[in-house]
């Protein structure tokens, strides 16, 4: 049964809803699959400058290898991986109702933004755990060198920051003008799945904080775990590569 408002220039509500559904930009977004990627993993994450800081025992920590899993994607210097989820940063706007008193009495002036807070450590990014660990073998010795060398970079310390790119990824697209996954991430065109949905890029990261890194008991079934880490930066930008 169509549902019309009588006398009404209104198109059919039903109607449109399911055509709100059939569009790519309104079409409800699945958050549940991401790209993050590292671009330039400082040098000094390594396995000799781990190693003399005393941090680790033995002569192969194993970073090499687990850097190199990850660096095949894009071309460069760039890492890729595939998370479970992030959570990104959040800012806050303290606004209040201000009034001023004059002679002819209370005066309304309107609302004033009283504070604006924007966390530099407020990146929360959940790196799926595989067989050869990223968390392990890259994230936790950056998280080393961020506890020896600090924030700021001193002379002679060596550069511990990186740029991190969260990619938001639709996994399906109905109908609409898009910008295919391809052409984006290799600058040619193409018309391949998924495509993205938006990008966060943040600048001068550090990673300074493991969340959690628990493991259970095998049950025989195969469970899929993830490890959350913190991380810190200087600023961000939001992009929307739709058109």
């Amino acid at each position: 049964m169509s549902v019309k408002l009588q006398n009404a220039n209104v198109p059919d509500i039903r109607e449109k809803f399911y055509e709100l559904l059939q569009n790519y930009p309104t079409f409800p977004a699945a958050q549940n699959y991401f790209l993050v990627k590292i671009s330039n993993i400082p040098a000094a994450v390594n396995d000799a400058d781990i190693l003399s800081l005393g941090y680790r025992t033995g002569s192969n920590a194993g970073i090499e290898k687990a850097k190199n899993i990850h660096n095949t994607f894009f071309d460069g210097s760039d890492y890729t991986f595939l998370v479970t989820g992030v959570d990104l940063n959040a800012e806050k706007s303290d606004v209040i109702q201000q009034n001023q008193t004059y002679p002819s009495g209370l005066l309304p002036t309107g609302p004033y933004t009283r504070s604006h807070q924007h966390p530099d450590t407020d990146l929360d990014i959940q790196f799926s755990e595989t067989n050869i660990s990223i968390v392990d073998g890259v994230i936790r010795p950056w998280v080393q060198l961020y506890s020896s060398y600090g924030n700021l970079r001193l002379a002679g310390d060596p550069e511990i920051r990186a740029d991190v790119d969260v990619f938001f990824l639709s996994k399906d697209v109905v109908k609409g003008s898009k910008k295919s996954f391809k052409s984006i991430l290799f600058g040619s065109a193409g018309s391949s799945d998924p495509v993205i949905r938006k990008i966060y890029k943040y600048k001068d990261c550090i990673p300074y904080d493991i969340t959690s890194a628990n493991v259970a008991e095998y049950n025989g079934d195969v469970n899929y775990g993830s490890i959350s880490t913190k991380w810190r930066f200087s600023r961000y930008e939001v992009n929307i590569p739709f058109n």
